[in-house]
């Protein structure tokens, strides 16, 4: 196993150089020493370990997952979060390794993210829901940490992840929308930096279009940019002629929609149409119940995890891309396009 001391001699430079790199930093090095420095960690398969300074040959059998930020998704009260790692923990504890977890606001400081999840703690990572293109995800693939993304892809040598078909659920709610007779429609979205978001919103737009309806039939609402649910309910309630046939790319944010928008006089599903993704209980118990995707996040999370502890077993295992198959559930908060 190679130690810090190893890459410190391959590249030239001291071990606190190396150090200075590997924790991100980059203040303190120069852009071609920092890209000597990871060339070395990649030829050699460094990874740290936490015994490291004993040069010690230890796998910590401990994954690492790192979420999104937890003062506004706490694990225990946001399905998708909860749901997910208590797959990766089942599959975990089945095949006697352990999980830590990452909980920290820890996405908008690149320096203390590689610190906390690259110390030698564990041996691999799982990253839940990155933003598209992250920073940390790539500094984390440059320094040759195993990772597997849940909930978004990233065209990186490997990295390899797990989520559903984003793409067919997109299509098929625009199908759906379609054959109710829908003519006029919209994607509800947080922002433009999530990527199952932005892989639904493409296929939903292809399928449309595919059926003549584009340019300013179809519209997207970005939740950052309107600043408030309650702007977005007030332009789609006032809106003339109305979009009525709405997919959401999350079921949460039709939960939250929904009733503003029946306060403001819009009978769901008489007036304007909806389909989720998730099938989050509140859709379910909800008025009326939210037409939506189901999403296999235990069997998510379990395949996760034994991607990663297969691949730390074995480094010559090949890059996945694995998507589960998606069904529309269809309920009471979709129906006929209203008539004229």
């Amino acid at each position: 196993m190679a130690t810090l001391r190893d890459v410190a001699k391959l590249s030239g430079v001291s071990v606190a150089t190396v150090s200075n790199v590997l924790n991100a930093r980059s203040d303190r090095v120069s852009p071609e020493t920092r890209e000597r420095v990871l060339a070395a960690v990649r030829q050699l398969r460094y990874r740290p370990t936490a015994l490291e300074k004993n040069q010690k040959a230890i796998v910590a059998q401990n994954l690492g997952v790192m979420v999104t930020d937890l003062t506004k998704n706490p694990i225990l009260l946001h399905g998708y979060f909860r749901n997910t790692l208590d797959g990766i923990m089942e599959a975990a504890m089945f095949r006697g390794w352990s999980v830590t977890i990452f909980a920290e606001k820890m996405w908008d400081d690149l320096g203390l993210a590689i610190r906390r999840s690259y110390d030698g703690r564990c041996d691999g990572l799982i990253v839940i829901a990155p933003i598209q293109d992250s920073e940390t995800v790539r500094t984390l693939q440059e320094r040759g940490v195993p990772l597997v993304l849940v909930g978004a892809t990233a065209p990186l040598p490997g990295v390899s992840s797990v989520d559903i078909d984003n793409e067919a659920a997109g299509a098929m709610a625009a199908t759906h929308l379609l054959e109710l007779g829908h003519k006029r429609f919209a994607f509800i979205a947080v922002s433009s930096i999530v990527t199952a978001s932005n892989e639904r919103e493409r296929a939903f737009r292809a399928r449309l279009a595919s059926a003549g309806f584009d340019g300013d039939a179809v519209q997207t609402f970005r939740l950052r940019e309107i600043q408030s649910i309650e702007a977005l309910a007030d332009i789609l309630a006032q809106e003339s002629p109305r979009r009525t046939g709405v997919f959401c790319w999350h079921d949460a944010m039709a939960v939250d929609l929904i009733p503003l928008l029946q306060r403001r006089g819009v009978s769901v599903p008489r007036d304007m149409s909806f389909v989720g993704v998730d099938d989050d209980p509140k859709g379910q118990t909800m008025s009326p119940p939210l037409t939506t995707f189901h999403q296999p996040l235990h069997a998510i999370g379990k395949r996760a995890a034994n991607l990663l502890i297969d691949r730390l077993g074995e480094d010559r295992l090949p890059d996945e891309v694995v998507r589960f198959g998606v069904e529309l559930l269809p309920r009471g908060s979709s129906g006929p396009a209203p008539t004229p």
